[in-house]
Parts: C-alpha cells; structure tokens; sequence
C-alpha cells in the first residue's frame, strides 16, 4: 500500500506539476500523515525537492513540492535503423535529448551494447549541467521476458537465450528493464500518443523486421511471451514457411516483394541480409524516393491487410497503429491498406500511423524505467 500511495503522489505531482503538501492531499485522498511520510521519503531520495511557499489565510503557509530536475531516466531503442537511440527523461515524463549512438558495423554483441551504454551515461552524467540517471529501460527487437530482462531470441542481432537485463544491471549499476522494443512503443501511445483512450490496441511496426504488440484490457498482452510478434503470421499458406533463415512468413514475404521490384532495378537483394528496411533505403537511393513498380505495391498491400485484417478479426481492437518503412508510402498508402483491410474485417477499428514519430520506443522504455522504481526508489550515481 505504501508503494501504490507513493505512485499516486508522484503521478499527481507528474499531472499538476507544483503543489503543496495540502494540494496532494486534495488531489490523491490519501491522509495528510501518509502524504508527508511519502513526500520526506521523496525528498531523501533525491526525487523531489521543496521550495517557495503557498499562501494561506487559515494557517502558515505550506511549501511547495516540485520534481528534481537533475534526476533522469535512460531510454534506449536498440533496432533503431540509424544505430542506437537513447534519450534522457525527467520524472515529469518531459524528454529532454534524444540521440544515435552509432554503433560498429555488424550485429553487436551483448556486452558492446552495455559498454556502449554505459559510456553514454558516464558522459551525461560528466556535463557542466549534474544530473543524475537512476534508471534506465532498453527496448530490444526480440522476444524478451520484462520481469528478468532474459532474452530468448533476438534474430536481428544474432542474440539466443542471454541475460541480457542482469547484465546491463551490472555495467550500468541502477536498476534497468528489458522489453520488447515495440511494446515499449505502444506503451508510449498508450501514454501520449494515438492510443491513449484505448483499452484495446494493436501496433505493427515494420522496420528492420516486421513486430507488434497487443493492448488488451489496457495491459500490453504478453502470452507465454512471444505475444505480438506478428512477423511469424501467415498469410499465404502455400508459401515455403520456415525458408527465411529464422524470419518469420509475414516478414519473409515482405522482403521478397520488396527484393523483387530491387532485382529490376539491378540491386542485389542478397546483400540486405533478409532485411527489408535496408532493401528500401538501397531502393530509395535507386528512385529518389519510396516507389515500387505497381504489381509489387498491390501484392505488398494486400499482404499487409491480410495481416492486420486476421489480428482484427481476432482481437477486435479500438485503434490500430502502423508504424516503419510503411510510413514513408504515406496517406496513399494508408488509405490503400485501410481500404483491403475493411473489406475484410467484420468490425472496422480507427487506423493510422504511429503519432510519436522515432523516439517512440524511447520514450516508452524511459517510461518503464520510471514507473517501474516509483515504489522503491534509490538514488544511484552513474557507474564509473
């Protein structure tokens, strides 16, 4: 109980911005007595701080109770398509920097991403300006378990069965929180983008490789764990499932036609490496722009809402988001797959883009970091 009170004050602290001991009391109904004790264990952690006083005409006035600004969470999205993007988030859930690290060429091991980060860290924390990250959450393409950071299978990087959460624990000495990297995204709709009245939801990124994750009931649906990685779906039952070097049947039927329409323009599909996000940008440098021959855009179409269509049939979702190299087809193409999938589906939901743009996924995984120390938080200073 003392845990959820203390995250009811710090998330009417995040709502209202600047309040009194007495404001807190109003806005969360919980005892003056327990909001004082909440609000000095706060302080001592270093996470608010008390300055400037209210007015009162009934008694002396009350100081005002307002977040720490130096205190940050790390977000980071390790399938970002230009490298590793990581931002800094204040508990207000205000994004402060948002960047790429670059990162060596090739798929990059377990223990270079924790130096990586943890580099990044050391030099944010070294800046004129103190400040200090007590958390961090780093989305990760692949099926990972949230509640240990272990991840079972991560294709894009070559990554099977590592404790991948412990390890960042230990490189980065604060506590960190290990997700599915798309789920981290849908969080942060759920938070402050598209999705935020939905209870029900569904986001199909298709970027290095085809995800998604599901919001059921307001909670992001997990299954056994794999819940949501809907590059595995089938959408044509007479093709070869399974020959795609451990991608799944969506995804490898993505890359053919993408690969299909490069062959035409002499690209060697073979050197993208089944990854059909850095077919296009072969192919965007080829056109000057995102264009596929006409039959190809069809078939593309077509399997994209055959795929969504299935999840909606399934699920019967109020919103569902897209987001990745599809955007760059822009409103012609959302309308195109908009229309198959009504066609198709019993019960239409609203669908369109993801609203968050790039940091999505960071702003979702600073989020869990957050949230997920608001019950027992403690201060730590950034490894060295």
């Amino acid at each position: 109980m003392r845990g959820l009170n203390r995250s009811i004050v710090i998330s009417a602290i995040r709502e209202h911005g600047t309040l009194s001991r007495a404001d807190l009391v109003r806005f969360t109904s919980i005892s003056p007595a327990s909001v004082s004790a909440i609000v000095s264990d706060l302080i001592e952690d270093g996470l608010v701080r008390e300055e400037g006083t209210t007015s009162s005409e009934l008694g002396r006035p009350g100081r005002l109770v307002r977040f720490a600004d130096d205190v940050l969470f790390l977000g980071c999205d390790l399938a970002s398509a230009e490298g590793f993007r990581v931002g800094l988030m204040r508990l207000s859930g205000e994004l402060v920097e948002s960047r790429v690290l670059a990162v060596p060429a090739g798929a990059p091991s377990t223990d270079r991403v924790a130096r990586l980060l943890t580099d990044y860290v050391i030099e944010a924390t070294s800046r004129a300006v103190p400040v200090r990250v007590v958390g961090a959450g780093v989305g990760v393409p692949g099926v990972v378990n949230p509640r240990t950071g272990h991840v079972q299978i991560a294709p894009l990087f070559g990554w099977e069965d590592t404790e991948f959460g412990e390890l960042l624990n230990d490189h980065l000495s604060i506590p960190v929180f290990v997700d599915n990297d798309v789920a981290f995204a849908l969080a942060a709709e759920v938070d402050r983008g598209a999705a935020t009245k939905a209870r029900d939801a569904i986001l199909m990124t298709f970027a290095e490789g085809v995800g998604g994750a599901v919001l059921l009931g307001g909670r992001i649906y997990r299954g056994r764990g794999a819940a949501g990685e809907v590059g595995y779906m089938v959408t044509d039952a007479s093709g070869a499932v399974g020959a795609y070097h451990g991608i799944g049947a969506l995804e490898g039927k993505l890359f053919e036609l993408v690969a299909e329409d490069a062959r035409r323009d002499g690209i060697d599909a073979a050197l993208c490496e089944e990854q059909t996000a850095r077919l296009i940008h072969q192919l965007e440098r080829s056109r000057g722009a995102f264009r596929l021959s006409d039959d190809i855009s069809d078939q593309l179409v077509r399997t994209i809402a055959a795929a969504l269509a299935s999840s909606i049939a399934l699920l019967d979702p109020e919103v569902v988001l897209l987001s990745g190299w599809i955007e760059l087809g822009g409103q012609e193409m959302l309308d195109r797959v908009v229309g198959q999938v009504r066609r198709l589906v019993p019960s239409m939901p609203e669908m369109q883009f993801s609203s968050l743009g790039d940091d999505r996924v960071v702003i979702g995984a600073a989020l869990a970091a957050c949230r997920g120390m608001l019950a027992d938080v403690q201060v730590v200073e950034a490894a060295t």
